[in-house]
């Protein structure tokens, strides 16, 4: 039981490097993780059990999310980024959610040159997480990790 839980807590150390493949693969585990809560709190919903679902589904995404920035905090480092890069990939994906098509008859160029600027943004962190190969050999992270 405790080796299973220093396991969990390898899991979220955000310290080191990740491989592009490495990262994929957990990227993966994650989503499918957050896909079969996500419909667990679905059906326990529908067997109205709300408090439950709310309760999984509050789980799912602070657990997925956790894993997800510790895997991405290391994916950057084999970058030789530092996990602060992660920051303005957040921010650009909460202005996702601000509700800007209010704004589209008034400013209309304002609202597609901002929606321009965070799509590429985020295809850019896409491009640079999921792309590119990390640096070779040893970089101020660590050693070059396995594929």
């Amino acid at each position: 039981m405790i080796k299973k839980l220093a396991g969990l807590g390898a899991i979220l150390d955000p310290r080191g490097r990740m491989s592009r493949s490495a990262y994929n693969r957990r990227l993966i585990r994650i989503l499918l993780a957050f896909v079969g809560l996500g419909s667990l709190s679905i059906l326990a919903a529908s067997l109205d059990v709300r408090f439950a679902a709310l309760m999984i589904l509050a789980i799912a995404i602070v657990a997925t999310g956790a894993l997800a920035v510790a895997a991405t905090i290391r994916r950057l480092h084999d970058r030789d980024r530092t996990g602060w890069w992660l920051l303005p990939n957040t921010l650009a994906t909460l202005a996702g959610f601000a509700p800007i098509e209010t704004f589209a008859d008034a400013y209309p160029v304002a609202v597609i040159v901002a929606t321009l600027a965070l799509t590429g943004f985020s295809l850019w962190f896409l491009i640079e997480t999921l792309g590119y190969r990390g640096t070779a050999g040893w970089n101020r992270y660590g050693a070059e990790p396995a594929p």
